[in-house]
């Protein structure tokens, strides 16, 4: 443990040093904005923004190698999530695959060499070398599909009063501008909200409706939004009343919450059984059957005592 100490004095000054860098290095602009909720996306991507900002210089040493890794599609992906997650322009592809190198990389480092071989002074197979490289490259990617996936539960969240917002502002006699105008000013900001505003701005600038509608479709990446859009075009092109459009577009959407929810219910249920019979019943018959088998292997005199 003596001989280690040297080891183990530079491993806790070099995770400090990252840590106070990583402090020091993050924007104290972007942490106010953070604070406020004035970025993109809301509070949440906000705060992601701070983090992506703050961590630039380490993964910035990975972009010359990124940019010769030959993935388009994949970069096409990357693109459209980020669009996903409301954190459009944030990263860029090469940035994304040099953050994935600088992860694998730390990964290796802090539990294939600082734990496996420093700490443990364990001869770490190279399986396990491989095994931790892949899982840190692919770190990155299961972050960014948490944001995608968190921005879209609370999208899905709101669909349905903004949606009855808007129908009553249609109904009230509205149009279809002036109805998301009026939603954007009244309900409570949100992912769902900062997209009908970006959809709205759209429109402004000279965009026609249907088009302004396929890109909401395309950023948000929902089947309720895509079907939401694609009724309002349809109704557009077929010169309809938008207004029994989005009132049974409401009603359909809240129907899809509610089953949803009862989808939750029964998966419950099921992901119940595995620890019910790995951990409960064991203790159950234990309990029930313990007493009668010591009965039965010692006689009466283990029970009495």
């Amino acid at each position: 443990m003596i001989g280690q100490a040297p080891y183990l004095l530079f491993s806790g000054a070099f995770f400090l040093a990252v840590f106070f860098a990583v402090k020091t290095l993050a924007p104290r602009d972007l942490e106010a904005e953070a604070a406020a909720g004035n970025l993109p996306g809301g509070p949440e991507s906000a705060r992601e923004a701070v983090l992506v900002h703050a961590l630039r210089p380490f993964y910035a040493l990975f972009v010359p190698f990124a940019k010769g890794v030959a993935a388009e599609r994949y970069r096409a992906y990357i693109d459209r999530k980020f669009l996903a997650a409301g954190m459009s322009g944030l990263m860029s592809s090469d940035e994304f695959i040099a953050y994935k190198m600088a992860m694998a990389a730390f990964f290796e480092v802090l539990f294939g060499v600082v734990f496996g071989w420093i700490l443990l002074g364990l001869a770490v197979p190279v399986p396990i070398h491989i095994a931790l490289l892949v899982l840190g490259s692919f770190f990155p990617d299961f972050w960014l599909n948490g944001l995608v996936s968190q921005r879209q539960t609370l999208i899905r969240r709101s669909l349905p009063y903004v949606m009855d917002l808007l129908t009553l502002s249609v109904e009230a006699g509205l149009d279809f501008v002036a109805g998301v105008h009026k939603v954007c000013e009244k309900a409570k900001q949100g992912p769902l909200i900062d997209e009908l505003a970006y959809t709205l701005r759209e429109i402004q600038v000279g965009a026609t409706r249907q088009q302004a509608l396929r890109n909401l479709a395309t950023r948000v990446d929902m089947s309720e939004i895509r079907s939401f859009s694609a009724l309002l075009i349809q109704a557009d092109i077929l010169g309809a009343s938008i207004g029994p459009v989005l009132r049974a577009q409401a009603d359909l959407i809240r129907v899809q919450r509610f089953q949803a929810a009862e989808r939750a219910g029964a998966y419950a249920a099921t992901k119940l059984l595995f620890p019910l019979i790995l951990f409960i019943m064991p203790a159950v018959f234990i309990v029930i059957f313990g007493p009668i088998a010591l009965n039965f292997i010692y006689g009466d005199a283990v029970i009495g005592s």
